[in-house]
């Protein structure tokens, strides 16, 4: 009879485990079981199963040092949640759970407790009308450890370089992960169509590729740009781009709010309006900028909506925006002081555009994370000194469920950039520094040490979402470039959608944003541990004694009621 409760869920780049027991005889850990049902992926077999690797093992094992690997049989995993990172576009699998008794280099797995297995499908929310897409930019990761190892690459600014590079196509491949691919689809779609014209607002155009694809359209191409943020050396960090696009005959109004020394007044949107023919067909939004950074090492995300409705609404904003030029009329705000009309398919999706008056887009954001019944996940870039993100982490306080990375200045403009991993009691705020990206600062055990240096990789993490309620009866995602800062509210340029009722779309968000917060968690507690001279966990309990803890505590008791309903 089975012993374990598991829950499986993904998006189109990973699957996200969690699982249930009580403490359970004998029990060294977890064997992760996996079939593939269907990939595309070459050199993968269909209908058998095989384990998931784990890389860290027992004390006896820890002196080969890092990068060893065995199947979760030998080394099992000693926790109660695991992201299957292999998972890819239209992938399907499934996956269960075996405790493993018995002593390090004896293991058996106790069958009769194994989970059901569950089921993933690894394909587009709203059978492709709403698709959300992600990028893999984990500088801080034993992965690009090997990377910059084996390319001899002996700095951040070295490793932009490369990556700006386009002919550094596996290494841009796999960082922008989805994300670049649903943009490469874009730019493919009008490509191969010529009665389709792109209606861009960009805050920052620099790569090279998205440069190239805008110029391959030329007149079909249609660009309101600002000049990011200006410098007294640099007032306009377009410059470059917006030669070249000009040049190549697209249509480029310039919307130059940024001034050197001035904070706010930024062009701060990065969508694009697909328009084929005369009639809008779909809209793509999110965090991303079209830069090297923002595309491959900040962790981005991006909607494409299928909407006729929606995409007329975007384009009348972007088309409020070229008449505007380099000013901020009062009338562009007092149009955006409620939200546009929407649309209720394929979700029922309401779009804010900024700058606006009286805060109600900061409002709805209050209104909305109030609103919270079971937990909020989020991942936030600079929400400034109050609003809705603060106010989250006062959900905390009062015990909601809130898991989260939030970065942000303190000290002014010329303060420090930090994060906090909010998630658990008030005493555990998982600071981190992300102006020096926190990494493993020096080999130990099974863990390298880590790419992590500073220069042109002062950003970690620069999605704007909102999680709440994935798995209840009204699931909300909000995604966009909007800061949920006042500053984003009454200065910028900017938009985000608040799409309602899908649980789908609210249950991929929450895989990538667990997928976000693991990561950093860990590498937090290693830092934190290591500056207050103790030592971090490092190998595999050879005693099933390790699960009293962890069954007991609360933050393992809020993990299940909130992934498991239970």
């Amino acid at each position: 009879m089975s012993r374990i409760q598991l829950g499986a869920y993904c998006n189109t780049d990973d699957t996200f485990l969690v699982w249930k027991a009580d403490v359970l005889a004998g029990c060294i850990g977890f064997a992760i079981e996996r079939v593939w049902l269907h990939s595309d992926e070459p050199g993968r077999v269909l209908n058998q199963a095989e384990y998931l690797v784990n890389r860290v093992g027992f004390a006896g094992d820890a002196g080969a040092g890092p990068n060893q690997r065995q199947p979760s049989s030998v080394w099992p995993f000693q926790r109660y949640n695991w992201t299957d990172h292999e998972l890819g576009f239209q992938d399907r699998a499934k996956y269960r759970v075996v405790p493993m008794v018995g002593v390090p280099g004896a293991l058996s797995a106790k069958e009769e407790w194994a989970s059901d297995w569950v089921q993933v499908d690894a394909v587009q929310p709203g059978k492709g009308r709403l698709s959300c897409f992600f990028n893999r930019p984990m500088a801080a990761s034993p992965w690009m450890a090997r990377i910059v190892a084996e390319q001899g690459i002996r700095s951040s600014t070295e490793l932009v370089e490369t990556i700006s590079d386009v002919s550094s196509r596996s290494l841009r491949s796999f960082c922008g992960g989805t994300l670049i691919v649903g943009l490469r689809q874009l730019f493919d779609h009008a490509d191969r169509h010529p009665g389709v014209h792109l209606y861009a607002a960009l805050f920052e155009l620099e790569d090279e590729e998205v440069v190239r694809r805008f110029c391959k359209l030329g007149a079909r191409a249609h660009i309101v740009l600002a000049n990011g943020s200006a410098k007294e050396s640099e007032p306009d960090a377009n410059a470059v781009g917006r030669e070249l696009v000009r040049e190549a005959g697209c249509d480029v109004t310039d919307r130059m709010t940024s001034l050197p020394g001035q904070v706010g007044d930024l062009g701060h949107n990065k969508f694009i309006v697909v328009v084929d023919g005369n009639e809008p067909v779909r809209v793509w939004t999110g965090s991303t900028n079209l830069t090297p950074t923002g595309l491959f090492t900040q962790v981005n995300n991006a909607v494409l909506v299928e909407s006729g409705e929606l995409a007329a609404q975007y384009l009348a904003q972007w088309q409020r925006l070229a008449e505007a030029q380099s000013a901020v009329p009062s009338s562009l705000k007092k149009t955006n002081a409620a939200p546009a009309a929407g649309t209720d398919s394929p979700a029922r999706i309401e779009p804010w555009f900024t700058p606006t008056v009286k805060q109600g887009d900061l409002k709805r954001l209050q209104e909305l994370v109030e609103g919270a019944q079971e937990g909020i996940l989020f991942l936030s870039f600079m929400p400034g000194p109050n609003g809705p993100v603060l106010d989250v982490l006062e959900e905390r306080a009062e015990g909601s469920f809130v898991r989260g990375v939030l970065n942000q200045f303190v000290g002014g403009a010329k303060g420090k950039l930090v994060a906090a991993l909010v998630g658990g009691s008030q005493a555990d705020p998982m600071d981190l520094d992300v102006f020096k990206p926190s990494g493993i600062q020096q080999q130990f055990a099974f863990w390298a040490a880590e790419f992590m240096r500073g220069g042109k990789i002062s950003v970690l993490v620069h999605s704007k979402v909102l999680c709440i309620d994935p798995f209840g009866a009204k699931p909300v995602v909000v995604t966009g470039s909007h800061n949920f800062s006042s500053m984003a509210s009454e200065s910028n340029d900017e938009n985000f959608l608040v799409i309602e009722g899908d649980a789908a779309l609210a249950q991929a968000y929450a895989t990538h944003i667990m997928s976000v917060y693991n990561h950093y968690r860990w590498r937090q507690y290693v830092a934190s541990t290591l500056a207050a001279d103790g030592e971090p966990w490092q190998k595999l309990d050879s005693k099933p004694s390790w699960q009293e803890s962890r069954v007991r505590s609360a933050r393992q008791q809020a993990e299940w009621r909130f992934w498991l309903n239970d």
